[in-house]
């Protein structure tokens, strides 16, 4: 978790001890090599130089040359400091006999003197002046050995070894309805909230400098509590102060949307086609679908953050206008009837034959909804609505709420838009837009696995205003290929109300995708790379052409001509274009089939015309045309009933009409070539 050191304010007077933290190595035997380079002392990385002996000393701690090899300088230093204020450094040190050795200490840009080494161990120390920056220690010598024993560092902790936890939010993110009252804490008691509601960072220097000033608020203690009547973003951090060093936690943030519209608005009339709700003082009429008697039971208005009637597709009854007032239907299409003057409400897969019209009038907010004789009530003493011909008491007529229309997004480009590149895009809503904590978002091509590119670490979104989303990505987002990209959603968009609790709906057969764009690229048209039947094949029917493709086209440009006929004939046989298998099952994105209206089993030769730019592909691209040809051929011949005619030869064509009825075989074969049912077998004549 990463943390940040501010410096406190001179007006803002502390009395508390100095947090003043210490460091101290003392040295073994082989800690030092001659090679130098990174070593870890005590947790902490040192970097040392080279050196042309290395020894070691049972009172004196390392030795750095000797007399036969003297060792000119040495130095150790480190950067592990970075960011604390270094108040004194202290290196015991010393020198061999006759040797001359001096030492110096560097923090920043703050030198010590030159200490002059003594054959004894002296702790020589370099008071900083409270300094910040890497600590370098080194040595120079003209000859002879010397030595280091330990090294200690006075300093005050930095805000990277302080972990401060960031506030947490205990109201959960969402739309309101009037207003929501905020809640955060963090677990430390000490630590104090300062927090913003405008959406800027909170500050607390600009705090101290005036509360007045800026829009950063102190919470006082570590709770925040905060009302909000109005959609706002908090960003609240938690501040510990420790002597004269304040520490800061990371920003935590929250996105709350506050709007007065309901779900469900009060009706004055009546529509055909609309949703309602049977509503009577605090209880929403709500058909239970397991009770076996019907009724309608009820259920208290209070939501879960203020009174409104929640979206329960329950209690969301259709009306359709019919002769003599309204059907009226559960959320499952079920007619709501009358079976007798019980009271209790039934309900019908099929429209009852009686009982299931009602008249419904509203004069000033009540609903006076009959059934022949019986009138819908709300009974107060038994919390259930039902049908009586009698009013008692405890008997109360309904109001009648419509559904409101689920709010609409737009998204700019608009889904389905042809782009080149894809770098910015948005989402607005004219009722508020908000998303979830988790969501993420990625960019998948031809909705194909082995296709995906992650985006979710590579676009920012930014909140606009209340009502706009604005996705920006790094790097233009270009597919493979020039395949369409579909943006797929983890985690949620809502849409304002938060009685509607709608979230942004989910699209597609194959994917949860946002939108889909297509891409024109500078790529050729895709081709036509294999047709089963192939051409020039034999078969003996033919009803299906399956063609594959190098891109996805699965679309046909109608107004172009396509025709299959049979040769030496004009007369079209019907096909239409379809991305069904011939067991109803999807075929492959790059694939399209042809299906004729009807089987050709007639023997003859059949020519398939796909003119230029019927097939289209992906990008619009209007692909090259292809001639085939296909030969019917049928083992089934005259011969094959030539013993059946015993008695003669009656013979009809496939339209059921009478062609010929002789007993001479000879004439059966001046019949045209075709199909034909002769003594009621269907025979091929070749």
């Amino acid at each position: 978790m990463k943390k940040f050191l501010l410096s406190i304010l001179t007006i803002f007077c502390i009395l508390a001890t100095a947090n003043a933290e210490t460091y101290t190595h003392t040295f073994k035997n082989g800690e030092l090599t001659t090679t130098g380079g990174t070593v870890t002392l005590n947790d902490v990385e040192w970097s040392a130089s080279s050196v042309n002996e290395i020894g070691w000393s049972n009172t004196k701690g390392i030795q750095f040359g000797s007399k036969n090899n003297p060792n000119p300088s040495y130095t150790l230093s480190t950067s592990g400091f970075a960011g604390s204020t270094i108040r004194s450094i202290t290196v015991n040190s010393s020198i061999a006999a006759n040797g001359d050795a001096k030492l110096t200490i560097t923090v920043g840009s703050q030198t010590s003197e030159a200490f002059k080494l003594t054959t004894s161990n002296v702790a020589y120390t370099f008071d900083c002046d409270d300094t910040k920056g890497d600590i370098t220690i080194s040595w120079a010598a003209t000859d002879r050995a010397y030595y280091v024993k330990s090294i200690t560092v006075e300093y005050e902790l930095s805000a990277d070894m302080v972990d401060v936890e960031k506030p947490t939010f205990k109201t959960p993110m969402g739309i309101y309805e009037n207003e929501v009252f905020v809640e955060a804490e963090t677990s430390v008691k000490s630590d104090t909230l300062y927090y913003t509601i405008d959406g800027t960072t909170p500050s607390f220097e600009e705090y101290h400098s005036d509360p007045r000033i800026g829009t950063t608020k102190r919470s006082g203690y570590y709770v925040l509590n905060e009302t909000l009547k109005s959609s706002a973003t908090i960003k609240a951090i938690a501040i510990r102060v420790d002597g004269e060093t304040v520490y800061q936690s990371e920003i935590a943030e929250a996105r709350y949307i506050v709007s007065p519209t309901k779900p469900y608005v009060p009706a004055a009339t009546i529509a055909s086609g609309n949703r309602y709700a049977f509503v009577a003082n605090d209880s929403v009429a709500d058909f239970l679908f397991g009770a076996t008697n019907g009724n309608l039971q009820s259920r208290t208005i209070s939501g879960k953050y203020d009174k409104y009637i929640e979206t329960i597709e329950y209690n969301a009854f259709t009306f359709t206008s019919t002769a003599g007032g309204y059907t009226i239907q559960d959320a499952e299409e079920r007619y709501m009837y009358l079976a007798g003057n019980d009271g209790k409400v039934s309900f019908a897969a099929e429209k009852p034959a009686t009982g299931a019209v009602w008249s419904v009038t509203i004069v000033n907010g009540q609903a006076t909804i009959k059934n022949g004789s019986s009138t819908l009530y709300y009974s107060t003493a038994n919390d259930i609505f039902g049908c009586y011909a009698e009013k008692t008491d405890d008997m109360m007529l309904p109001s009648v709420y419509m559904v409101r229309e689920y709010p609409k997004a737009i998204i700019t480009p608009e889904d389905g838009s042809y782009v080149q590149g894809l770098k910015e895009f948005t989402i607005t809503c004219d009722e508020g837009i908000a998303v979830s904590s988790d969501f993420s978002l990625k960019a998948q091509s031809g909705q194909r696995e082995d296709r995906t590119y992650e985006i979710d670490k590579t676009y920012n979104c930014t909140q606009v205003d209340n009502n706009t989303l604005k996705f920006t990505i790094d790097e233009e987002l270009v597919s493979v290929d020039n395949i369409n990209i579909d943006l797929i959603i983890t985690g949620d968009i809502y849409l304002n109300p938060k009685g509607m609790n709608y979230k942004h709906p989910i699209k597609g057969r194959w994917t949860n995708s946002i939108c889909s764009y297509n891409h024109i690229g500078s790529s050729a048209a895709a081709v036509i790379t294999a047709v089963e039947p192939a051409d020039g094949s034999k078969v003996e029917s033919l009803s299906y052409i399956l063609f594959t493709f190098s891109n996805i086209a699965t679309t046909v440009d109608a107004s172009k001509d396509a025709k299959l006929h049979k040769e030496g004939s004009d007369e079209a046989i019907p096909f239409s274009f379809t991305n069904l298998k011939e067991d109803g099952s999807y075929l492959a994105q790059n694939q399209g089939a042809l299906l004729l209206d009807a089987p050709v089993t007639e023997n003859g030769t059949y020519i398939l015309e796909i003119a230029d730019g019927y097939f289209v592909d992906r990008n619009s691209k209007e692909m090259k045309g292809i001639t085939l040809t296909y030969y019917v051929e049928n083992d089934t011949a005259i011969e094959d009933i030539i013993a059946n005619g015993e008695n003669g030869w009656i013979v009809y064509n496939t339209n059921g009409i009478k062609v010929l009825d002789t007993k001479d075989a000879s004439k059966l074969g001046t019949l045209p070539r075709g199909i034909y049912i002769v003594n009621g077998t269907k025979t091929v004549i070749k």
